[in-house]
């Protein structure tokens, strides 16, 4: 392992800071998914309703995601991430508050999730297009497999933590975790000092928004990208708002168990992002993103299928190395290969697919309620592998010299 190639982004000023805010917000999201996961199955005894919560913060980030994109090409960036986890942060206080106060309903988690996907939709393409500010195009593959691996270790920890404060001090404590957290995550950011003028502050926020979309419209490797990533976050990801039900239910082993199985997903997530990010750059990057899809599908299957404990613990890590490789591999490719000046845009609606696995959550809680969880997590793993294959024909596209700018603002 070379470690000027592991460390390559690094080189390049500001991004120091953006590691360290980005270890507090993975913290941050994995002590919340856990935390809410289990609130509501005490409080509804449904893998269905688990699902629900899920779906309201996905269509909050659908909705939201290319109006959040559109705002990343046109505000200081790293003033948009601050506001957005600073608003996170007080969702989170004010949930802690409720349930200290045995006050808590369905309905504040269901809302608190829905807001959540909204300023997540704000959040996820202005960070991403902040990054790509500071480190370049050579090294945003670098830059995004850190990115991920820096959700790795705090993701360990948050997990490991979370769970033991939910069996020992209640769910209340945790909330409070999150809210130190996010406020963390802001502070950190305000720290850049590298300008981020958006490139399109001039255009009128509708028509910048109609402009992103044709442009993704007319661009076949960015078209066909999106959609590999549709199915896959659908299908894909729902299998991370399950882990309370497959913990309580198909294991039985509580939230402590809970806890060392989302760490075991971040221990493989730390894994594949160390070994992407010492390799530097690949120049195949659709090859990568095709098969690690693939991958990913397949350790879902077989995750499913297992009812013994050490055994999920190993393919939740295999499953989480598969994960990693296919966010990097994606996220690089977009963003080498999207124009300058669309690249929030194309970025929120990215984002957007990645609310589409909430959504994936509630179809597989409802599947999960009629056949079982096992099997509905199965035959998700499964669209996700076939999905893949049918994308293999994308290789060849998914290269920058195809994405060129085949629309600009006039055209819109």
């Amino acid at each position: 392992m070379r470690r000027g190639r592991l460390l390559a982004a690094f080189e390049a000023s500001g991004y120091r800071w953006l590691v360290a805010s980005n270890f507090a917000l993975w913290a941050a999201w994995t002590a919340e998914a856990l935390t809410q996961g289990w609130l509501v199955l005490q409080l509804t005894d449904s893998p269905f309703w688990v699902g629900l919560v899920g779906a309201a913060r996905g269509v909050g980030q659908v909705v939201f995601s290319v109006v959040g994109g559109t705002a990343a090409d046109r505000f200081d960036r790293k003033r948009l991430v601050a506001f957005a986890n600073v608003a996170a942060a007080l969702i989170s206080l004010a949930l802690a508050a409720l349930v200290a106060a045995d006050r808590v309903e369905l309905w504040h988690i269901v809302a608190a999730s829905a807001v959540g996907g909204m300023l997540f939709a704000l959040n996820g393409p202005t960070f991403s297009a902040l990054t790509f500010d500071v480190v370049g195009g050579a090294r945003i593959l670098n830059a995004t497999a850190f990115y991920f691996m820096g959700g790795a270790v705090p993701r360990i920890i948050a997990a490991l933590a979370g769970g033991l404060l939910i069996d020992r001090l209640g769910l209340a404590p945790n909330f409070a975790l999150v809210f130190v957290l996010y406020v963390a995550a802001a502070a950190l950011v305000l720290q850049v000092r590298r300008p981020t003028a958006a490139a399109t502050a001039h255009e009128p926020p509708l028509r910048a928004l109609l402009t992103g979309l044709r442009y993704v419209g007319r661009t076949p490797a960015i078209r066909g990208a999106l959609v590999l990533s549709l199915v896959t976050e659908v299908f894909g990801f729902a299998y991370l708002w399950m882990l309370p039900v497959v913990a309580r239910d198909v294991l039985v082993v509580g939230a402590s168990g809970l806890g060392f199985l989302t760490a075991a997903v971040a221990g493989g997530q730390l894994v594949a992002s160390l070994s992407l990010a010492s390799v530097g750059d690949v120049r195949r990057k659709g090859r990568l993103l095709v098969t690690s899809a693939f991958a990913f599908g397949v350790a879902i299957v077989a995750f499913a299928l297992t009812d013994r404990f050490a055994a999920s613990l190993v393919l939740a890590f295999v499953v989480g190395s598969a994960a990693s490789t296919y966010d990097s591999a994606m996220a690089a490719v977009l963003q080498v290969a999207v124009s300058p000046e669309m690249r929030g845009r194309v970025l929120g609606l990215y984002v957007s697919t990645w609310g589409a696995s909430q959504v994936g959550g509630l179809i597989v809680g409802a599947l999960a309620t009629g056949i079982g969880v096992p099997l509905a997590l199965a035959l998700s793993g499964a669209v996700v592998a076939l999905n893949a294959l049918r994308a293999n024909r994308l290789v060849d596209v998914l290269t920058p010299e195809h994405a060129r700018p085949l629309v600009t603002p006039d055209e819109a």
